[in-house]
């Protein structure tokens, strides 16, 4: 009788191949759960090799802003400054830390005195603050600069008076493109009226837009008695995008 054969190893599944590295491919570098949902930090490279790196805010798997393309969000700051006097020392409110250019751009002009930013999600500020977006490392850390992690739509309100000169809302991608449905009363006239009243004789409201909105800018004009619309044709990686801005002043 031949002896039972020895068993040997059983075979096991055969693992899938590593995919090669793609240094295009986003990285998330943070990542935050919220009642609103998620929010992520991603870094990319740019191609051909060595010409720089792009960091990707992204909220609920939507793309909010990068750091290659910034031409509008600092437009923001410059469009309502330029109504400011020589000799100003004006407050600014921005509702939308972003990755911080609309800040860093406020910050490179010395007629600002203080800059309050309102943003919702405390994982965004912890991440600029911590000098995770590279371009903008240590804009908060600016003495000008005070940080208020809550919602604008409720801030604001709290707001006395005519306390402040200007008031920049880029809390989401405009009325037409929310990334967040509440924030639908950030456009409505009600918050409008809002805004007005925190602004100073003079004092400009600038609202940062996705799309074109002519509801938007008819509501400005009605709260306010004239508004301004500021298009730009924007160039990103091949596409062509149109943003805006809408800008309204109280009266001097």
């Amino acid at each position: 009788m031949l002896p039972d054969p020895v068993p040997g190893p059983v075979p096991g599944p055969v693992p899938a191949p590593v995919p090669p590295f793609d240094p295009t491919r986003p990285v998330t570098l943070a990542a935050d759960e919220t009642p609103r949902g998620s929010v992520a930090l991603r870094r990319r490279s740019l191609q051909p090799a060595g010409a720089g790196e792009v960091y990707e805010l992204i909220t609920n798997g939507t793309f909010v802003m990068d750091t290659l393309e910034t031409t509008t969000e600092r437009l923001l700051a410059r469009a309502a400054l330029a109504y400011a006097p020589a000799d100003a020392a004006w407050t600014v409110v921005v509702g939308g830390l972003g990755l911080g250019f609309t800040v860093r751009e406020l910050l490179t002009d010395a007629r600002v005195a203080r800059v309050d930013v309102i943003e919702l999600e405390p994982a965004v500020v912890g991440w600029v603050r911590d000098g995770l977006v590279p371009p903008t490392a240590g804009v908060l850390s600016d003495e000008r600069v005070h940080v208020h992690v809550a919602d604008v739509r409720r801030w604001l309100p709290a707001l006395p008076a005519g306390s402040t000169d200007a008031i920049l809302l880029d809390v989401d991608n405009g009325p037409d493109f929310l990334v967040h449905r509440a924030n639908t009363e950030v456009y409505e006239r009600e918050f409008l009226g809002v805004v007005r009243r925190a602004l100073r004789p003079g004092g400009v409201v600038a609202v940062w837009s996705a799309s074109r909105s002519l509801a938007l800018h008819r509501r400005l004009e009605r709260e306010f008695g004239t508004c301004e619309e500021i298009h730009r044709v924007v160039p990103r990686e091949g596409r062509r995008l149109d943003y805006y801005l809408y800008i309204s002043r109280t009266g001097a």
